[in-house]
């Protein structure tokens, strides 16, 4: 046997070595490789962005309850594997069950070039694969077949040298397999371990104890079991005992977030989103957004959803959004200028959109920001308005007659009409904010009625809260949006504005002495009312005055409503008599439990004749009330609070 020389094996390593960069150059190249098994079926296209990224997207099914043709089988970026293998990434719970009446799913995959020529990608014969290279653009199209209840048309999309995944979710109907619409991202833990920064959606959360170590509130490791609804889980022992945590407190208002995601070591996942034009719930509406569990860091990227809904859904919009991939840094904004290539259902160019142009907006309190929102069936939008004159501009509209909004932080304080047209900038008029009248015809009994204007305007004799649309100023208001009520962090929610314990007008602070929900009743507490105390001057009753004590509530839950007493007197309320008008209805599924207080603001209105007031100390108690009841404590019908006041009439 004869022994290679040391030459010998140099040049082999150096062959060897130049073979193995050449296949690494190879796997650079921008393109898409198409693999068949035995069968003859497409079982995969692995995308190659040329940057460090490279993705399959799954052909025939593999038959499993959690994956289906269209998902993401496969992410690798930088040489680590992040996809959960036993997984898809994908739409709702895979493309196969968009429609309960659909028969399968289409893919095809297709490279597009500079001026937006597309060719579908080289097939290989079975058992074999086949590269297609790509100039300047990759398509993946994932789309339902078959069913008469609607067609789901998704996009992945990639451009030359860009470590990103560009999608687009079109949809005619909405699916019935799942009552909502979202791409959910399922991240291999290991791969992705940690949350976002304080001030993203599921942000860490660091504690007013110091002994409290920081957490995300959608950070399932360490929880001992679900405590309502199985999704939402208690912690039972350690540092960290008595917590809750859940999906649903990964939320944030919708105008105040951009991107959601993922990090770990150097490394980011994010989901940036759109205008969200093709959504519903408008500008603050919260929803869940992240996950993060054992196995799992889950970014949930939704379109639309049901839960704390007030809005119809929207269709035939592109909804697009972006996986970014980078060193763990926040993303910046994304470019989709070059969609205009790709030909995709319901892309519309800005040269096809309209804007809006708010000269001012005059009464405004400058203590509030103000927000301006425009919605109609198939588009929302809204815009900041400047804080020195209220000037607002909304820009790439699509065209159409919209109703415009402006909210006092979160409470609509002003409407109108306005038209968007193509091309053009629609100057409106200056709007003018006037207070909410105290004469309206929403409730021909005068039981309730949808602010028209701001009720802070009006004076009043007295007042606790904010007309801002939100409960976020009184007690436990800023915790209320990323933990359960019972959570330890919480402030005893029962000890004050109680009937030991008043809420003394003058002398009592809304923060710390008016609980932002009231329940009914729970298993756990007293079912008492929520108790104020209140002085008059005998110059403030007149027997020929009528008093109105008004409620502004920004949701109930399971039909609740308030009713109130003062001194010996007691009010009727929504419901109490034959006929009675409801408000619009509030959402049907939970609210004040999965992190939101945003459903419809409405004020209920009690009239109070002169006789049931005295000179002196005055005690008012409301109650919630509703002909529903729950098993579940915190489920009991209930309502959050905006503001409350006493106005004089006359």
């Amino acid at each position: 046997m004869r022994t290679p020389s040391l030459k010998a094996l140099l040049q082999g390593c150096a062959l060897f070595t130049m073979l193995a960069g050449a296949s690494m150059q190879a796997q650079a190249a921008f393109g898409v490789t198409t693999t068949k098994d035995a069968s003859d079926r497409i079982v995969s296209y692995t995308i190659d962005t040329g940057a460090g990224l490279v993705f399959k997207v799954r052909g025939h099914p593999n038959d499993t309850s959690t994956t289906s043709p269209g998902d993401l089988s496969s992410i690798v970026y930088n040489g680590v594997e992040f996809q959960d293998a036993a997984r898809g990434t994908q739409v709702n719970s895979g493309y196969d069950w968009i429609y309960t009446d659909q028969t399968g799913v289409e893919v095809k995959a297709e490279v597009v070039d500079a001026n937006g020529n597309a060719v579908p990608v080289t097939v290989p014969a079975a058992g074999q694969s086949a590269t297609t290279a790509a100039s300047d653009y990759i398509k993946v199209t994932v789309k339902t077949l078959g069913g008469a209840t609607g067609v789901l048309t998704h996009y992945y999309l990639v451009r030359k040298g860009d470590p990103r995944i560009y999608m687009g979710t079109h949809f005619t109907a909405e699916p019935t397999g799942q009552a909502l619409v979202r791409f959910i991202a399922r991240l291999r833990i290991a791969a992705l371990p940690s949350g976002t920064p304080a001030g993203t959606p599921g942000g860490l959360v660091t504690n007013a104890d110091p002994n409290r170590p920081p957490s995300w509130p959608d950070d399932l490791r360490g929880t001992t079991g679900a405590i309502e609804s199985g999704d939402i889980f208690g912690i039972n022992s350690g540092a960290n005992a008595g917590e809750t945590r859940s999906k649903h407190y990964s939320n944030m208002r919708l105008k105040d977030w951009t991107h959601i995601g993922g990090t770990g070591p150097n490394v980011g996942v994010w989901i940036v989103r759109d205008n969200n034009e093709g959504g519903s719930g408008g500008p603050f509406y919260r929803s869940l957004l992240n996950q993060i569990t054992s196995t799992n860091n889950e970014i949930t990227y939704i379109v639309n959803y049901g839960e704390g809904q007030t809005e119809a859904f929207r269709f035939n919009r592109l909804n697009a959004y972006t996986m970014v991939f980078n060193n763990g840094a926040a993303p910046g904004s994304v470019d989709t200028a070059w969609f205009s290539k790709m030909n995709l259902l319901g892309y519309v160019p800005p040269t096809a959109r309209g804007n809006v142009f708010v000269p001012a907006i005059y009464g405004r309190n400058p203590a509030f920001p103000y927000t301006v929102g425009f919605a109609n069936a198939t588009a929302q939008y809204w815009a900041d308005a400047a804080s020195h004159d209220g000037n607002t501009q909304a820009n790439g509209m699509l065209p159409g007659a919209y109703t415009m909004t402006v909210y006092k932080n979160e409470l609509a304080v002003a409407t109108s009409t306005v038209n968007v047209t193509a091309g053009t900038t629609n100057i409106v008029p200056a709007l003018t904010i006037a207070a909410d009248p105290l004469v309206n015809n929403d409730d021909p009994r005068g039981k309730w009625h949808i602010a028209k204007g701001d009720p802070s305007l009006t004076q009043a004799l007295f007042r606790i809260g904010e007309w801002d649309g939100t409960p976020r100023e009184f007690l436990n208001g800023d915790k209320i949006t990323i933990m359960h009520p019972s959570d330890v962090r919480m402030s005893p929610w029962f000890t004050t504005a109680s009937s030991a314990d008043p809420y003394r007008v003058g002398i009592s602070t809304p923060g710390l002495h008016m609980p932002a929900f009231q329940w009914k009743g729970l298993n756990t507490a007293p079912n008492g009312p929520v108790t104020i105390s209140f002085a008059l001057k005998a110059s403030q009753i007149s027997a020929t005055s009528t008093y109105r004590f008004r409620i502004g509530i920004t949701a109930a839950q399971a039909g609740g409503r308030p009713q109130i007493n003062v001194n010996n007197w007691t009010s009727p309320f929504v419901g109490s008599q034959s006929g009675d008008l409801f408000p619009p209805g509030q959402p049907s599924t939970r609210t004040m439990t999965v992190g939101t207080y945003r459903a419809r603001n409405i004020t209920y209105d009690y009239t109070i004749p002169a006789s049931a007031l005295i000179a002196g100390q005055n005690t008012l108690k409301i109650w919630v009330v509703s002909g529903s009841t729950s098993s579940s404590s915190w489920l009991t019908p209930a309502v959050s609070f905006d503001a409350m006041d006493l106005v004089k009439i006359n």
